[in-house]
């Protein structure tokens, strides 16, 4: 079989390799150590796994066809997961943003000072597309603070950027390919942690500090499950059964390791964690409500008397997945949109991003306050459609055209947001809560006045509403601190009872639900 010669540049560095021809492209570069994100799985079905060929770019295929304009197939843009090489090639990775690095952004306060503690634990947060990890120091005297963050990809997203993709690959034909791939996801998942963990740790011992003596582990059901290998296949089919959703604990990492329990195989630790750290149970009778809105849209409302949650399919959306110029929160990503002007005159965009640097793309917020932005000026009707004048390009948010919201990137919101809005009806009905609490990574910049075009919420949301960011980690934080102190049976049992009390809503189960869906995609 015919050798042919492969040149990958990424960034500043270029490696040549040998492949036989005909080899997909993501063999080679798995083959090379290149950590390559899918986010459909690479089963073709979102077009944004894109490469640009200098050389030697294939024919294109119908995938290619269909997810690419005529302008990318000329430049030598193809999809990566359905690229087949024929022939000596020369392709570039730098544009595509599809190698994915360690996210490491450091939030709180150095380590400087940790000898003033006499204990010292981690909090870990499992999300299906970003790891957060938070060092906690505590004194006998009573005393916490977290002194040093940090957060990774999951670098399971090679496989897929939701949970069904990780449950499909994981549950494979097979027993033996079964337990292999689940084996090699938990690989994945605690590989990760091991390096925040070394990130977090790093200097505690020069500054008199100690060992790490406990870890706390949160997350979705799915990823729980991954971390600890247990069989994620009933959790993707009907009744969707988990293994084990209790508080478990071990030694791992060299420390003692409690993980959160779940509520459901879709009301995960994560969503306990946020409802313990905001505490929207109190004995006020306030009506409180926690909404977290990352791949899967979750939610906990408390009437006052009774505690009831449900989880909706939102998307990766929130977190700039399925966005034609989506990615992470990271340095460079749109984060806010203003737009001003008329069909007359023209419209003037102001973009800003996170850190000031050079836009790469759009994050969660930026994309929701864009199409909220074009909802505003008329640009895009109630019905979701954009105006003749910007139908085929999309509508250009920087200069360069560069950056921009295309029709499909408003479909994708409108079921996002369809999906949340339906599934908060549901929850809470006519009863109004008097606070909400927003949380996951798009929580952190979400100025809920700046999206109000795109009614993410039912009429009747007058309550104040809140940013609260990383729920689920700070809960971690919270029973992490409580163990540290010496409170773990008492912090453990308010866990368990908030697991123990709630009632979980079954949309599916409601004969409308597909109808309110509908209305409810209309801006």
């Amino acid at each position: 079989m015919k050798r042919i010669k492969v040149r990958i540049e990424h960034k500043k560095n270029i490696v040549t390799l040998e492949a036989f021809k005909g080899k997909q492209l993501k063999g080679v570069l798995s083959d090379a150590g290149f950590n390559v994100s899918y986010p459909c799985g690479g089963a073709g079905r979102c077009g944004k796994c894109r490469v640009r060929f200098i050389e030697g770019a294939p024919i294109p295929n119908t995938l290619d066809k269909t997810f690419l304009s005529e302008k990318d197939i000329a430049c030598g843009v193809r999809l990566l997961c359905r690229c087949s090489l024929e022939t000596d090639c020369s392709v570039c990775i730098d544009d595509s943003g599809l190698v994915e690095e360690d996210i490491v952004a450091e939030t709180a306060r150095s380590v400087a000072g940790s000898g003033d503690y006499d204990k010292y634990g981690i909090a870990v947060d499992i999300g299906t597309t970003t790891i957060a990890a938070a060092l906690v120091g505590v004194s006998d005297e009573g005393g916490k603070e977290i002194l040093h963050t940090a957060s990774c990809v999951n670098h399971q997203r090679r496989f897929g950027a939701d949970v069904i993709s990780r449950i499909a690959y994981a549950s494979g034909a097979g027993q033996d390919v079964n337990a292999n791939k689940l084996e090699e996801l938990k690989d994945i998942v605690r590989k990760d942690i091991s390096g925040l963990i070394t990130d977090l740790t790093a200097g505690i011992e020069e500054m008199g500090g100690g060992d790490i003596s406990q870890i706390v582990v949160t997350g979705n059901t799915t990823m729980l499950h991954i971390f600890r290998g247990l069989d994620v296949e009933d959790l993707g089919k009907y009744p969707y059964t988990p293994v084990d959703n209790n508080v478990y604990e071990t030694e791992m990492f060299g420390s003692d390791l409690v993980t959160m329990p779940g509520i459901s195989a879709f009301v995960g630790a994560d969503i306990v964690a946020g409802i313990y750290y905001s505490e929207i149970i109190n004995k006020d009778n306030k009506k409180e409500l926690l909404l977290d809105l990352g791949t899967n849209g979750e939610m906990a409302f408390f009437d006052g008397k009774d505690l009831k949650v449900t989880s909706t399919a939102a998307g990766p959306v929130f977190e700039g997945g399925a966005i034609s110029c989506g990615v992470a929160s990271v340095p460079g990503a749109v984060c806010h949109v203003d737009i001003t002007g008329d069909f007359e005159k023209g419209f003037l965009t102001n973009a800003t991003t996170i850190a000031g640097k050079a836009p790469i793309g759009l994050c969660g917020t930026g994309v929701m306050e864009a199409v909220s932005e074009l909802v505003r000026n008329g640009i895009v009707d109630k019905s979701g459609l954009l105006s003749d004048d910007f139908f085929d390009k999309g509508f250009a948010l920087t200069d360069d055209g560069r950056i921009t919201v295309t029709q499909q990137d408003i479909r994708n919101i409108q079921l996002a947001k369809g999906a949340v809005y339906t599934g908060l009806k549901e929850l809470v009905g006519r009863d109004a809560p008097d606070k909400v609490y927003i949380a996951g990574g798009f929580g952190s910049n979400l100025d809920y006045e700046r999206i109000r075009s795109i009614k993410l919420f039912p009429g009747g949301f007058s309550g104040e509403t809140v940013s609260i960011g990383n729920s689920s980690l700070k809960g971690a934080v919270k029973l992490l601190s409580a163990i540290l102190l010496g409170r773990k049976e008492e912090a453990l049992f308010d866990i368990n009872k908030i697991k123990e009390c709630a009632t979980e809503i079954i949309l599916a189960n409601n004969e409308d639900f597909d109808d309110s869906f509908v209305d409810a995609m209309n801006f």
